[in-house]
């Protein structure tokens, strides 16, 4: 029986503790998060214990989910690799580029298994689309991949990503997603840069829309774009290549509804569809930890979404931070 904590107990904390809970070979055991309401409510949906601390949870379990903002992290991650303790991180990995790099550091430095939470990966449609890339004979060598994603996804009051003193924008903490499905589709990101604009006047700063071109190091070139202020909501992603062209879409922010290689669409199954990926990236987590040499994305992929991140916004107009 694999005995998993949780340093962070907000929403998607909660997201992840409902796919342990299905599973026979998994007890959740400790809880940690500086909002009492927050640890109480999650304890008593799993039947953990709430304790104050991730050093006073090290004795409870054998892995943990580090489901904090982004800007808590360095001494937790700290705490579970000094002790051994498996981890599971939240994407983004960091607020920053340094942090980033020292989480890395961290965990290099102790070897324990650590995975990125970019469960995107196992959504089957993007999977259906990673197996035509991967077949040399199906799209060819790829000359171009983009992703759109738009909705109306304002942080919201009482929302972590509205706080000053934790927020990071959209372009670091969502668009990590992006970026990451673009690197597993497309191989290395070399460059990126691009524009980012700001809609919201009660948050001065936080990046909410953003359009960015990429250079692959196959040598293809990649369009980005996502908005958190659009009413219109609208999911693709899609590989060009010489051969042929795929596209995925969805009429949601985050569904996938419809894939169409070369004209020839074809509508998804609606299970397919509704797997945002929570369930497989639970399976590999857990395979992980039994030893399974599966790829998954570990401490560096969360370190290149942040440096990819930085980038874009680096090079933009508009300043953030």
């Amino acid at each position: 029986m694999v005995r998993i904590g949780f340093i962070g107990a907000g929403g998607i904390a909660r997201h992840h503790a409902a796919q342990l809970l299905a599973r026979a070979d998994v007890t959740v055991t400790a809880v940690v998060d500086p909002v009492p309401e927050n640890a109480a409510r999650l304890a008593e949906l799993t039947g953990a214990r709430v304790v104050a601390s991730t050093a006073e949870a090290v004795p409870h379990l054998d892995a943990a989910y580090v489901t904090t903002p982004p800007r808590a992290r360095i001494e937790i991650v700290r705490t579970l690799a000094e002790h051994g303790r498996a981890i599971f991180c939240e994407k983004p990995l960091a607020a920053t580029v340094t942090e980033a790099r020292e989480l890395a550091a961290i965990v290099e430095e102790h070897r324990v298994p650590f995975m990125m939470g970019f469960m995107r990966r196992w959504h089957p449609p993007y999977r259906y689309l990673k197996a035509l890339v991967d077949d040399p004979g199906r799209l060819g060598t790829p000359l171009q991949l983009f992703r759109q994603r738009l909705g109306h996804l304002p942080p919201g009051l009482g929302n972590w990503r509205a706080d000053p003193a934790q927020r990071c924008g959209m372009t670091i903490e969502s668009v990590s997603h992006d970026i990451d499905l673009l690197r597993w589709l497309g191989g290395e990101i070399v460059d990126a840069r691009g524009e980012v604009l700001c809609s919201d006047p009660d948050l001065p700063g936080f990046d909410d829309t953003l359009a960015a071109t990429l250079r692959f190091a196959s040598g293809a070139t990649g369009l980005l774009q996502v908005c958190w202020a659009s009413r219109v909501q609208r999911n693709q992603c899609g590989v060009i290549g010489t051969r042929s062209a795929a596209v995925l879409s969805g009429a949601g922010m985050w569904s996938s509804e419809a894939l169409d290689v070369d004209g020839a669409v074809r509508e998804l199954p609606g299970e397919d569809a509704a797997d945002m990926g929570y369930r497989g990236e639970t399976e590999a987590f857990l395979s992980m930890l039994a030893g399974s040499d599966a790829t998954v994305p570990g401490v560096h992929d969360g370190v290149r979404t942040v440096e990819i991140s930085q980038a874009i916004l680096d090079s933009s107009a508009v300043a953030i931070g």
